[in-house]
């Protein structure tokens, strides 16, 4: 079942940083669940189950920790797991838990920085922040699906933004008001 606002968040991620494509993989007890892509990747893996340890998500998603790669780099966890599923190998990798109150209930990840560049900390940043609202949607369902947070929790969410950070707010804001547009 395909998730609207999982993948707002993640063309929204993509579309912003500059990658070619990205999925969200939630975690499912010792699997992860693909369950939103965006860009150049086959929808037809929306669905699919991989080890939660394989790969870069599965490494993030245990370490709580985000993730960059770039080419270059021998590691085998660029060809496994959820970036198995894609049948090539990224040359440069963007990753970041999916994180609400403590709890990593999924990965966001980017790959192929167009251009064939690397991905930058801004670009990092911005993943992160669009992670914490996938979060929000992935541990607000009772039965395992998603619910979309209310107007109310994502106005929460910028308003303790804007007080702590206003130019990670600016960014967060101007992503919402795109994807709004957009659906």
């Amino acid at each position: 079942m395909n998730d609207p606002v999982l993948e707002a968040v993640v063309r929204a991620a993509v579309s912003a940083t500059g990658a070619t494509g990205g999925w969200l993989v939630a975690s499912r007890g010792d699997e992860l669940e693909l369950v939103a892509v965006a860009g150049d990747v086959d929808p037809g893996i929306v669905g699919s189950r991989v080890s939660g340890s394989a790969g870069v998500a599965g490494y993030v998603v245990g370490s709580g920790q985000p993730l960059a790669l770039s080419a270059g780099r021998d590691d085998p966890r660029l060809s496994e797991g959820a970036a198995a599923s894609i049948g090539r190998r990224p040359s440069s990798v963007v990753c970041v838990p999916c994180e609400d109150d403590g709890v990593v209930a999924g990965a966001l990840e980017l790959i192929d920085k167009a251009g064939g560049g690397s991905f930058s900390f801004d670009d990092v940043e911005l993943a992160t922040l669009l992670a914490g609202i996938a979060a929000a949607a992935l541990t607000s369902g009772s039965d395992g699906r998603t619910a979309v947070p209310t107007p109310e929790q994502l106005a929460h969410r910028l308003r303790a933004l804007a007080a702590v950070d206003a130019r990670r707010y600016a960014t967060t804001a101007t992503v919402v008001a795109s994807l709004l547009d957009r659906d």
